[in-house]
């Protein structure tokens, strides 16, 4: 039975909350292991010997877009995402202070 209250739509987005930039973080990450063949199990591997902290089904889902997670693990599977791609092309996982501030030449920023 309904309450009557209608909660609002809230698109992903919206569910990535530590800061403005995360969705666009986890795309350029999702670009990087498509474009490299870069499985979530083999980035979590990276990860975990970089000393990140998440466990395997956290990184998935925010893989996926489903989870959100602070910036400095963001960062580490960055990290890990540039170095398994490291010499196969040139995909880039972008890093929260590459986001910050407006855009530049050295600072590109996304709409």
């Amino acid at each position: 039975m309904s309450s009557g209250i209608r909660m609002p739509a809230v698109s992903k987005a919206q569910h990535m909350g530590f800061d403005s930039n995360e969705p666009e973080q986890s795309r350029g990450l999702q670009a990087v292991l498509t474009a490299e063949g870069i499985s979530t199990e083999t980035l979590w591997l990276q990860y975990v010997s970089l000393g990140g902290s998440l466990a395997d089904v956290e990184v998935d889902a925010y893989v996926q877009g489903a989870l959100s997670i602070p910036s400095l693990q963001r960062d580490i599977l960055a990290v890990a995402a540039n170095e398994l791609s490291e010499g196969h092309g040139s995909a880039h996982a972008p890093y929260a202070d590459e986001l910050l501030g407006s855009a530049s030449p050295e600072n590109p920023v996304s709409p």
